[in-house]
């Protein structure tokens, strides 16, 4: 075995010779009194601010040339560190260049090293909106001449902000809403990138003006909805769809036999497709005389929202009141047979996920629906909002307690249709109180 040494005058404070039979340090090799052939070169450093704690480590090296480098390379790695145990300062990668910065942000939505408490639950759809506009974004700068494979990130200017807007609207015809969504994103992108890695760098994409949306409020009619009732049947469920990847049509039946029960309990309750597939028949609440009062249920839209912060015990929470046409509907789907169970009140028996039964339920509303041949655009949402308008005509900013909406404006501004109060108006309204029909004139 080779003796290791370890001279005294330039060993570096901190590097011992180790005794592994006897347990011995030497601070040098000519103190070794021991026999045992045993040794090792070890490191054993003393933690600044402390007054016994050292970091210890065997050094496997047979010459002491190896050993001081990996020894200073070790002691540079604790002081870098604070001497933890485990990694508290990273080195990070400043993306310079804006492809780099589209792949740092995709990792950033993917939880890719974030930190626990700061990690958020993103829709896969969210991701995705993302992952489609930096190709835009790439294909705007691409076809106005701008090589997008070099360009740095601080260099998007004004003048590449504007071809992204041509593109959007010219080459891709967005609506309105569309464009200013995805200009909202870009703006956010570009937010978070800035403040991440402290650029000097002003965000292009502040300040641009929001094309205008007019919100498109449609409610369904009585008749109308009545209609829609009567024509789901089995026949009249099935669809053909010819597709490219087919040489015959496709074909789809959208019937189920609870469908009428999932399209009334959406109208009396005003909840979406993903609330109403949810609800369970111990979600009913009574009142003290034993009558119906209200379905108590998750408010899924804020939860999956927030899932990331809240527990599984501690989640928001919704009513429903339960009116008189939503009772008889109750009590039409079996709430005597059910009550008080954990199953749930729409389509228990089909096993599918919820999900599933919420995506059936959309699009066959609207393939019935389009069978009414009305000309307007009419889907599963807008029984949401003929529930609203019903309830903000009755009650106005009382109503919330039925919509669940914090603020009556929301109701106004997205749920209500002031066609409906404009059609009654017509019959009865009067500036001076009379109750005259419209003659016509």
């Amino acid at each position: 075995m080779s003796i290791l040494q370890l001279p005294k005058k330039n060993r570096p404070k901190g590097l011992y010779l180790f005794c592994n039979t006897c347990k011995r340090y030497y601070s040098n090799d000519r103190e070794k009194i021991c026999q045992c052939n045993n040794l090792v070169y070890k490191a054993r450093i003393h933690i600044p601010g402390t007054t016994h704690g050292t970091k210890l480590k065997v050094i496997k090296a047979k010459h002491f040339s190896e050993a001081l480098h990996i020894f200073n390379d070790y002691k540079e790695s604790l002081e870098q560190n604070s001497y933890q145990n485990i990694p508290i300062k990273k080195n990070v990668n400043v993306p310079t260049r804006l492809i780099e910065c589209f792949a740092y942000y995709m990792g950033y939505l993917n939880n890719v090293n974030v930190p626990k408490h700061k990690q958020k639950q993103r829709d896969k759809l969210h991701i995705d909106k993302y992952d489609l506009l930096f190709q835009n974004f790439k294909m705007a700068l691409d076809i106005n001449g701008v090589d997008w494979k070099i360009l740095k990130f601080t260099e998007v200017n004004d003048d590449m902000v504007g071809y992204l807007h041509d593109y959007f609207l010219k080459n891709l015809s967005f609506s309105n809403k569309t464009y200013n969504n995805n200009m909202a994103l870009m703006r956010s992108f570009t937010t978070h990138i800035i403040n991440k890695f402290k650029f000097d760098y002003q965000n292009p994409f502040l300040g641009i003006p929001e094309m205008l949306v007019v919100p498109k409020v449609k409610s369904i009619q009585e008749k109308e909805f009545e209609t829609l009732l009567s024509i789901i049947t089995p026949e009249n469920g099935i669809q053909l769809k010819n597709l490219r990847t087919r040489k015959n049509a496709k074909k789809t039946n959208h019937y189920k036999p609870w469908l009428k029960f999932a399209f009334r309990l959406g109208l009396y309750t005003g909840g979406r497709s993903e609330d109403i597939v949810e609800l369970k028949w111990s979600d009913i609440r009574l009142q003290d005389d034993g009558n119906f009062d209200v379905i108590e249920t998750i408010d899924h839209k804020i939860n999956k929202a927030n899932r990331h912060r809240i527990s599984e015990t501690d989640r928001f929470t919704k009513s429903f009141a339960i009116t008189k046409e939503l009772g008889e509907l109750l009590l039409e789907m079996g709430y005597e047979t059910y009550k008080k169970t954990n199953k749930y009140i729409l389509a228990p028996e089909d096993g599918l996920k919820r999900s599933n039964v919420a995506s059936i339920i959309s699009r066959a509303f609207s393939h019935y629906y389009a069978q009414l041949k009305t000309g307007k655009d009419i889907s599963f949402r807008n029984l949401r909002k003929t529930f609203m308008t019903s309830a903000f005509k009755e009650f106005g900013v009382a109503s919330t307690a039925l919509t669940n909406h914090k603020n009556p404006s929301i109701t106004n501004k997205h749920y209500y249709d002031k066609e409906v109060t404009r059609d009654e108006a017509k019959e009865k309204f009067s500036v001076f109180g009379k109750n005259h029909k419209n003659n016509g004139r």
